[in-house]
């Protein structure tokens, strides 16, 4: 390779044996160009980005998704590789204007020079905005380079609480800055977390350099994108060459043993009695519904209820709607055709009339549908103006269940306080001196700092301040608490002795203003931000701060403090990224801690949807989020020893009532004291993941959906007919034999041969059929070889099916060998495939024969494609189901067919059938 940085640039520490296995096959991944890594946070992917830069020796430009992440590769460049000899100056850039060897940029500052933009840029992760809420909030920013890193040309300041850049690209040409330059090498971190105009400026960018290398680093690849997102991603990074799991990393000692928790909540007094007021007001406001007659006037009019056959396709094209329709004609005695009852598919079965249905109806009476009922402006006026006191629609939305303000009470509710508080607790006596505690938040709430030392009544907010202020007033014995924010800093007036000399370290001076006599103060430094949050996290390290509360965005990404051991996300915004990101703040390794374990805790608030219904938990705000979440976290099970994602490896018993709540709370604390059980639960399950570890996609579905169906009932009665025919045919060439008729015994000879042939055939398809786990076995190894056929497999050679039975309940199926997208792949289509009925481009369909059901399934949007491909897919499937075909659901027919069977699958609930989750195992 080249050694264009001989000198300039040498690793100052040791590699981790993933890390070489990475560097080690280097060269071969960069035939093509570009070598893709997938790694998980804290696996030191940026150190790996730096060397493979070094190695192909070229000028490079590194772009990130923003200005924080930015500057930690500059800093990284300079506390681990850069040499004493080297002059940061003369190798470091953050400026395009001014290029250097090595240029760290952002996306959306390639953006503005392509646009020969002029004006601000602000810090961007890149993502979306997560909610409205959010977007009015102040965002706190840090500066994580050292100051001599910086490059002239570029302004930084602090805009409020946003980091932010001034830009002039005006007379800017990248292209020839680019080319005198002489790069050759892109470094490209996290690229799919664009937004799309970026994404576009990065594409039309690498196209007019065909001559450059592409290094694409990534910790969360986006796996569930369609075909076509995968496929320009792909083209811009590179097939995947390594992927590194959190399970690998612990196991290597680059993470420490570690498990998340689950905290939760009933709400507060207030809160319960808002929510329990607003159901009371949802369940009258039905009633009142039932009972309207101007509304049962409006429904009668439905043109659909006349005309039943000319408004078919319109009912089924939308069957929740079509559904609470006839269920409300059902409840107030409108009478409607069987033609419509046999149309949706329920065999004279409809469901009851409750706030579900009513909010569905209402819908469409009020917004979706007002063209097919006859009605006046007043009327519909009258109905909404009701529905707005009673605080039933939000948004042009009715909501009888789901109220938006409800979910923002759990999300941000008063009794996540006390939850935190039990836990800083709980934490702080099992470590003591020892506990470095950091809990993230959304906000800074710096309007409350008033209230801090006040004896005013605490308005607990989810909020930097809030939530210091309200631990400080809990009075726990020994705990040293601070606050870390871009524009708060906390620290105990016990460390103001020790301050001049720690910000004499960083160059920078300050001052500690006491705040009352609360024993607290509030730290005012002169000086970069980075030296701030450098002063702190000091503090922090050698323990005058036990429990340090900031913002997830000062400290959720591109802070490093490997002395933290206990984590609490009372964050209620953010993306999966971020959260992923946050809980890498924990699960670093320490040097001087070389047994640390973290515990990560997230808190949940919950309640009953209604009063006599506590058998069903409302945990929608929260919990729903979590669950999500989850899917891609991998971690140690509760259950087993076993590495897997899924919140169900927490074992989190089934919740009905508060009592419940406090014993889930117990066993979580429980288990979070016990360190050194984590510890071995990690040790025991790495056991067994033995030799090289791959992380399957496993999905499972419910075995009782599976156990029987069309094939195993018509093998069985294909079976006993030829049983009966050879009984027959033998006692026939019996009777011919005695007869001596020489031709019908040749001739029932051959036919009993054929009826015996016909037995062994159809005993292969009932054992094939006999259990669950082999329909499943048929079907994956039919789907995988379709895969094949069809090209979609990176590497299908080595690709083949696992099925297995787990406790006879559920059966799991994966992909064996190949590349993690092969694995993605062939599950994504399997959850299609049992999943409910949406909108396939084509069906899978065996009409109904002797008395048994239809079963329909739908044909993977990958295969749908083409015609060519959903008949391939038809060849496989056949083989393994026997003969079911495929119809094209773009014709009139076909729509009929689908929309029936769709409605078919939603009335019936079907919904999604396969869990999916990872699973770590060794071959």
């Amino acid at each position: 390779m080249n050694t264009g940085y001989e000198g300039i640039l040498q690793f100052r520490g040791k590699w981790r044996d993933y890390q070489e296995r990475v560097l080690l096959h280097a060269q071969q991944y960069l035939k093509d160009g570009k070598i893709h890594i997938v790694a998980a946070p804290g696996s030191g992917k940026t150190t790996l980005g730096i060397e493979l830069i070094r190695r192909l020796g070229a000028p490079c430009l590194i772009f990130s998704p923003s200005i924080t992440i930015r500057q930690q590769w500059l800093m990284r460049i300079q506390e681990g590789f850069l040499t004493e000899e080297a002059d940061p100056q003369e190798i470091l850039s953050n400026d395009l204007k001014q290029m250097k060897q090595m240029t760290a940029t952002t996306y959306q500052a390639l953006y503005s020079a392509m646009k020969r933009e002029q004006g601000t840029l602000e810090e961007d992760s890149g993502e979306a905005a997560e909610e409205d809420a959010a977007a009015s909030e102040a965002v706190d920013g840090v500066d994580a380079a050292d100051s001599k890193v910086a490059a002239s040309g570029v302004t930084e300041e602090a805009d409020g609480e946003k980091k932010t850049e001034q830009v002039d690209y005006r007379d800017f040409d990248i292209f020839k800055a680019v080319k005198e330059a002489g790069i050759t090498t892109i470094c490209l971190d996290e690229a799919h977390h664009l937004r799309s105009e970026w994404w576009k400026a990065l594409e039309t960018f690498l196209d007019k350099l065909p001559d450059v290398k592409v290094i694409a680093l990534t910790a969360t690849p986006p796996y569930d994108s369609t075909p076509a997102q995968w496929k320009r991603y792909i083209d811009m990074c590179g097939p995947i060459d390594e992927e590194i799991f959190t399970p690998e990393l612990v196991r290597e000692g680059s993470l420490c043993p570690h498990q998340d928790y689950v905290y939760f909540n009933w709400p507060t007094r207030e809160e319960e009695a808002y929510v329990r007021e607003h159901q009371k007001r949802m369940q009258m406001q039905v009633q009142k519904m039932m009972a309207d007659e101007t509304l049962r006037r409006i429904v009668s009019s439905h043109q659909g209820l006349m005309h039943p056959e000319e408004y078919s396709e319109r009912f089924l094209d939308k069957p929740e709607y079509f559904t609470a329709l006839l269920v409300y004609c059902q409840a107030k005695g409108i009478p409607f055709s069987g033609y419509l009852r046999k149309l949706i598919g329920t065999k004279g079965k409809l469901p009851g009339m409750d706030a579900h249905w009513m909010e569905v109806l209402l819908q469409g009476v009020l917004y979706e549908d007002r063209e097919s009922y006859t009605m006046m402006e007043a009327e519909r006026e009258s109905l909404l103006q009701e529905l707005k006191e009673a605080g039933a629609i939000y948004r042009n939305k009715v909501a009888l269940r789901d109220n938006e303000a409800i979910k923002k009470v759990l999300m941000k509710s008063q009794g996540k306080m006390e939850s935190i508080h039990t836990i800083v607790q709980a934490e702080y006596e099992a470590l003591e001196n020892d506990l470095r505690l950091l809990v993230l938040c959304d906000y800074i709430k710096k309007d409350k700092l008033p209230e801090i030392g006040s004896k005013d009544t605490l308005v607990t907010e989810l909020g930097a301040v809030p939530i210091f202020e309200y631990l400080r007033r809990q009075n726990m014995a020994g705990i040293r608490l601070g606050v870390l924010s871009g524009t708060v800093i906390i620290v105990p007036m016990e460390v103001e002795a020790k301050l001049p000399e720690l910000l004499a370290q960083y160059g920078c001076s300050g001052t500690l203003n006491p705040l009352g006599d609360t024993g607290y103060g509030q730290l005012m430094i002169k000086g970069k931000s980075t030296h701030t949050v450098a002063v702190v996290t000091e503090l922090f390290r050698q323990g005058e701060i036990h429990t340090l509360i900031g913002t997830k965005s000062l400290l959720g990404e591109g802070w490093d403090a490997p002395c933290i051991n206990s984590l609490i996300l009372a964050t209620y915004v953010g993306s999966f990224m971020l959260s992923n990101q946050m809980r890498g703040r924990a699960i670093r390794t320490d040097r001087e801690q070389p047994d640390k374990t973290g515990n990560i805790w997230h808190l949940a608030c919950i309640f009953p949807k209604e009063r006599g219904q506590q058998s069903n938990t409302d945990a929608e705000g929260d919990y729903e989020m979590l669950e999500r979440r989850f899917e891609s976290f991998l971690g140690v099970s509760c259950r087993e020893d076993v590495i897997e994602s899924g919140i169900g490896r927490l074992d989190i018993p089934k919740i009905t009532s508060k009592y419940e709540v406090d014993k889930a709370n117990r066993m979580m604390l429980e288990r979070a004291k016990d360190r050194n059980a984590l510890r071995q639960r990690w040790n025991q399950s790495l056991q067994e993941v033995r030799n090289q570890m791959e992380i399957e996609q496993i999905d499972e579905i419910a075995a009782k959906e599976i156990e029987t169906g069309y094939i195993f009932i018509n093998a069985v009665c294909i079976e006993i007919i030829q049983v009966i025919l050879a009984i027959l045919l033998m006692s026939g060439r019996m009777m011919a034999q005695k007869l001596g008729n020489h031709p019908a015994f040749l001739l029932l000879g051959i036919a009993l041969l054929a009826a015996f042939a016909g037995i062994v055939y159809q005993g292969i398809r009932l054992f094939k059929f006999s259990t669950p786990a082999r329909r499943m076995k048929q079907l994956s190894k039919a789907m995988l070889d379709a895969l094949r056929e069809c090209g979609e497999l990176e590497d299908g050679a080595h690709c083949r099916t696992e099925v297995e039975s787990f406790n006879g309940f559920v059966v799991g199926t994966w992909l064996k060998g190949g590349t993690t997208r092969d694995k993605t792949t062939y599950s994504a289509c399997m959850e299609e495939l049992w999943g409910v009925i949406d909108n396939p481009r084509y069906l899978l369909i065996r009409e109904k024969i002797f008395g048994t059901s239809r079963e329909c399934y739908s044909v993977p949007e990958i295969f749908g494609r083409q015609k060519e491909r959903a008949l391939i897919f038809e060849k496989h499937m056949k083989r393994a189901l026997g003969p079911y075909h495929v119809v094209y659901t773009r014709t009139p027919e076909g729509r009929k067919l689908l929309l029936k069977e769709r409605t078919r699958s939603f009335v019936n609930q079907n919904q999604s059938l396969l869990q999916g989750k990872k699973i770590a195992k060794g071959y």
